[in-house]
């Protein structure tokens, strides 16, 4: 289970109205949270990585409220129709196949966490949405409706949705609002509380419709565009210098295939590495990286570098959803925090000034990449829970807290010491250490020779252990944060890390 449950959403939607309330936080990037768990719909247009996307969400489907699966198109994959010839289509039968061998695991699944959802209401939300050409949007499907019931649910809870292909079912659900309220009088209260509750995630642009329908009619709802910051995760990882070594083993074939390609059941079975013998029916040749030995090991490949077999393969819309995963980095508050799903700034648009679309911050040319080690270390204990039939047959994350909370004010040169506990359901022992999160400040001393801002570090005495004191630099203005993370090793299984985030406000 994660370290965050209802009790703790709680606790981030009260701080999360006081800072908006207050303005401490409220700025461009500042999110609302709300009690109980976050409400997610996902869509993909059937790319193999959107394939292994899937799983990975179904493996985290005990930490929000899944509220639909929805098969769409994009400018790569469509299933074309009398007038449009397909292209590189798998079809939609692989999504109920996925959910049949999700059904495998279940009841492993729900051993280690009962909030895992019932195959039998998963089936009940996978629907095919608009799939016949890029950008169609040309008739009213399953899945638009599905998200537009979802959008207009009476429900307080933000509704993110991951677009992982196109945004065309999802603009024709936004079409199907409009041609039914936009001349009523509910329309204004009903548009702004969209634009509120609505947060889109994707990577990149898949087809036109955010541009041509979604931004110009509907500017305020956000868009979160994490293609800047998620190479890690996706097809070019191996040219990222910036992985650790850590990281890098932890997308190999020796790790990959010990802890997530083999022997892990019916769902992972399903998961897609390099050359790991899956055929793709539709899917063309040069795209087939689970069978095409031709692609092993050739360097001369668009994704840059020559792969060995097993080695990841890709979930690059995977990012797009790890925004809503309860994990302590506090993403949910503000885009600008930075975690899991990377950290981002409001973009917008030259044309349309009430555009609100976020790309990757300035000075986070990592994105993801610290955080991988920690992403696949907690996807892999979680598809050991999908083969352990007892409790105690797997591993399971050390609850962590700070003794001093989590929303601390300070003043300028002022000196603070938190305490940290770790609790672990399997007795493991825990190593925890603090460190200083600059990307994530608003304090900052100097601009480069461009006159963008830098942050500056905080040095943190006791990095290693349950206690760590620092002082507050004393050119810290009222109003600056400084954010500090506690990270938790589990010495169990794949070494999975509990994270806990601390903000300092300056007063």
């Amino acid at each position: 289970m994660m370290r965050i449950k209802a009790s703790v959403y709680a606790a981030m939607a009260v701080a999360s109205a006081f800072f908006l309330s207050t303005g401490a936080y409220a700025t461009d990037t500042a999110l609302r949270v709300t009690e109980g768990k976050p409400r997610l719909l996902v869509t993909q247009d059937g790319e193999v990585d959107d394939m292994n996307s899937l799983i990975h969400t179904l493996l985290y489907s005990n930490e929000f409220d899944l509220e639909g699966i929805v098969q769409s198109s994009s400018k790569l994959h469509y299933s074309g129709d009398e007038n449009t010839e397909s292209l590189r289509w798998m079809g939609t039968d692989w999504m109920y196949e996925f959910l049949d061998a999700y059904a495998e695991v279940y009841p492993n699944l729900i051993v280690h966490d009962p909030d895992y959802p019932s195959p039998e209401n998963l089936r009940k939300i996978t629907v095919v949405g608009n799939i016949k050409a890029e950008a169609d949007t040309s008739e009213v499907t399953e899945g638009s409706e599905l998200i537009k019931e979802r959008m207009l649910a009476d429900d307080p809870r933000p509704l993110y949705i991951e677009v992982g292909g196109g945004a065309n079912t999802v603009a024709r659900a936004l079409m199907s609002i409009e041609e039914e309220y936009k001349d009523t009088e509910e329309w204004d209260a009903l548009y702004s509380r969209l634009c509120e509750n609505v947060i889109l995630t994707a990577w990149g642009m898949q087809d036109s419709c955010y541009m041509d329908y979604i931004q110009p009619n509907w500017p305020e709802m956000r868009m979160i565009d994490v293609s800047g910051s998620t190479v890690a995760y996706g097809y070019r990882w191996a040219t990222l210098e910036e992985l650790s070594d850590e990281s890098r083993e932890k997308l190999s074939s020796a790790w990959m295939e010990e802890h997530l390609e083999k022997n892990h059941g019916a769902l992972m079975d399903k998961y897609v590495t390099w050359g790991d013998g899956t055929y793709l029916e539709g899917e063309e040749d040069p795209d087939q990286y689970g069978s095409n030995e031709a692609l092993l090991g050739d360097e001369t490949l668009w994704v840059g570098h020559a792969y060995e077999r097993y080695d990841f393969l890709s979930e690059g819309d995977s990012p797009a959803w790890f925004l809503t995963i309860p994990n302590g980095l506090r993403s949910m508050e503000d885009l600008a925090y930075g975690g899991w799903a990377g950290r981002y700034a409001l973009k917008g648009s030259k044309d349309i000034p009430e555009a609100r679309l976020y790309q990757a911050a300035k000075g986070n040319e990592k994105g993801i990449a610290a955080w991988i080690a920690g992403i696949q270390s907690d996807f892999a204990m979680r598809a050991d829970w999908c083969v352990a039939e007892s409790f105690e047959a797997a591993n399971h994350l050390p609850e962590v807290t700070v003794e001093e909370g989590i929303d601390l004010t300070a003043a300028a040169g002022e000196t603070l010491t938190l305490h940290a506990s770790a609790e672990d359901p399997d007795g493991d022992a825990v190593t925890c250490r603090w460190y200083h999160y600059p990307l994530g400040d608003t304090y900052e001393e100097e601009k480069d020779e461009d006159k963008n801002p830098v942050a500056m570090e905080v040095e943190i005495s006791g990095e290693f252990g349950e206690e760590a004191a620092f002082t507050i630099p004393e050119n810290a203005a009222a109003g600056d944060t400084i954010h500090v993370i506690l990270e938790c090793v589990d010495g169990g299984g794949t070494n999975p890390i509990a994270y806990q985030r601390v903000i300092v406000t300056v007063k």
